[in-house]
């Protein structure tokens, strides 16, 4: 569970973030990782320094954090319906978004709880700004409501610049694990594949310089 390729993939992913933001930026900063499953990425950022949170609404996954991890905090939310209590500096929100419902108010209720939110998600190959594909699932890491949605990466960023973020999408072969990629080009087949994703870093209210110049 949450083995195989996911320990390749952590890799990449966070070599992409060591390669966009400072690891020292991390430091002191207060995290709240969402949909963490047993927190192995949380774990990542505590190491760069980070104060971290990790949600999940399996009570399960949770149970192994607090044995694995006991020092980084939990907290059980369901993101197709609970609101998050806290605001934190930086919301860590991957492999979560295409496993709710739809994603719209999920992402305003995000965005009023950080002003930096390191943003990825499966997606659906569009460069229509309403296009999503809404799927049904199953698995234990999978959709907990069973309904899950690919918007293409214009939707999402349509609803970060609604609710005043700004964004950089890092289309970076860095990322790229096994069959997940990000550095694809739109095609507009209006369709999606298991490992067509996408990957922002988004922020407001703070200097564009979080991001290193690459």
């Amino acid at each position: 569970m949450f083995g195989s390729h996911y320990d390749n993939w952590i890799i990449s992913r966070m070599n992409g973030v060591k390669k966009y933001i400072q690891p020292d930026y991390f430091k002191s900063k207060t995290l709240l990782e969402i949909g963490g499953g047993h927190a192995h990425i949380g774990n990542k950022f505590y190491e760069l320094g980070a104060i971290v949170t990790s949600s999940e609404v399996r009570k399960e996954h949770l149970e192994v954090v607090n044995s694995m991890y006991p020092h980084i905090n939990t907290l059980q939310i369901d993101c197709d319906n609970d609101d998050i209590p806290d605001k934190y500096d930086i919301i860590l929100h991957w492999g979560v978004l295409y496993h709710l419902k739809e994603i719209e108010i999920h992402l305003e209720k995000i965005l009023q709880k950080c002003n930096i939110l390191i943003l990825e998600t499966e997606v659906s190959d569009s460069d229509d700004d309403t296009f999503f594909i809404s799927t049904d699932e199953n698995g234990y890491d999978q959709a907990f409501n069973n309904k899950g949605i690919r918007p293409s990466p214009s939707y999402v960023e349509k609803v970060l610049e609604k609710n005043g973020f700004q964004f950089k999408l890092i289309k970076d072969s860095i990322l790229n694990s096994d069959f997940h990629n990000y550095d694809w080009e739109i095609q507009n087949t209006k369709t999606w594949r298991h490992g067509l994703r996408r990957f922002w870093i988004c922020w407001k209210n703070i200097e564009s310089t979080l991001i290193t110049e690459k």
